[in-house]
């Protein structure tokens, strides 16, 4: 095993602290946990907690981003779609009231929290793409059946889609909808794209819109890096299966990985395989919704 792989394993087992991104918000929030009578508990980093109203139906109805300084939910009382800690509306989308097909409403932000995905259950697969931070819409993805949203890109101008069948394909979109790249990648990679919600596969597109990272299960689990454009397939970094996973860097991705009762948040170099420890705390006893999903 190279050192650079040992001091991943290392940094799993012995966390540390380091500076916080540049940009990211001074008290970012760690995770939100649904509580009794609708109310949405948010809990950032300093242990400091805050409660909102908020509906609980959909697949995901409540996205945080990956540093922590924005918070996606459905609003009780009106059903608005909104963000915190603005409370600003995003467009004219409510919840639906426990319609059919209810579960498959889906939020999705970029890492930085300023873009936000909404996918609803009006039976066309089609996402809408706003500016969370004025709440207005930006475009429409792509609507071809079976065609599965695995989320923003690093930078968050494009998406990632996952398509399921004979063999499993990849797109990358701008936020308009506009297919940049198409892709059926090797098996490697295409058998570990997450295929539908909720399959426990993790996957994560560069800022780059180009480079792929994607975890490898097995006897030796990893993650590895695709190129779309050179078609090649980086040599495997171990790591504990992570919970989800976003580029966080042009060369830095981050994991969340669940187990013995804590959450951490690493941060790995994809180059050399080094990894630091950005945040380590309880996991939550019941459902949560993690910053960075």
């Amino acid at each position: 095993m190279r050192a650079s792989h040992l001091a991943v394993v290392a940094a799993l087992l012995a966390p540390f602290a380091i500076t916080p991104a540049a940009g990211a918000a001074s008290d970012p929030i760690r995770y939100a946990a649904p509580l009794k009578g609708r109310t949405l508990q948010v809990v950032l980093r300093s242990g400091a907690t805050r409660t909102v109203k908020a509906l609980g139906e959909g697949d995901r109805p409540v996205a945080v981003s990956a540093d922590g300084a924005r918070m996606a939910y459905f609003r009780a009382g009106d059903r608005a779609l909104v963000t915190y800690p603005s409370g600003r509306r995003v467009g004219s989308i409510r919840q639906p009231r426990n319609e059919v097909g209810v579960d498959e409403t889906t939020l999705m932000l970029s890492p930085d929290g300023r873009r936000l995905a909404y996918f609803g259950n009006d039976g066309s697969n089609r996402g809408r793409v706003f500016d969370a931070v004025t709440g207005k819409k930006i475009g429409s993805l792509p609507a071809p059946a079976n065609w599965n949203p695995a989320g923003f890109s690093g930078d968050g101008g494009e998406m990632l889609l996952v398509r399921s069948g004979s063999t499993t394909d990849l797109a990358v979109t701008d936020l308009r909808g506009r297919v940049l790249r198409r892709d059926t990648p090797p098996q490697i990679v295409g058998f570990n794209l997450p295929e539908w919600d909720g399959d426990g596969k993790v996957a994560a597109l560069a800022a780059d819109g180009r480079r792929i990272a994607v975890y490898v299960p097995g006897q030796a689990p990893g993650l590895v890096v695709y190129d779309l454009a050179s078609r090649q397939v980086s040599e495997k970094i171990p790591v504990r299966k992570p919970a989800a996973a976003t580029w966080t860097g042009e060369r830095e991705v981050t994991i969340r990985v669940d187990g013995g009762g804590r959450t951490r948040r690493i941060r790995i170099d994809v180059d050399s395989g080094a990894s630091q420890v950005a945040d380590d705390y309880r996991t939550p006893v019941n459902r949560a919704y993690h910053a960075g999903g």
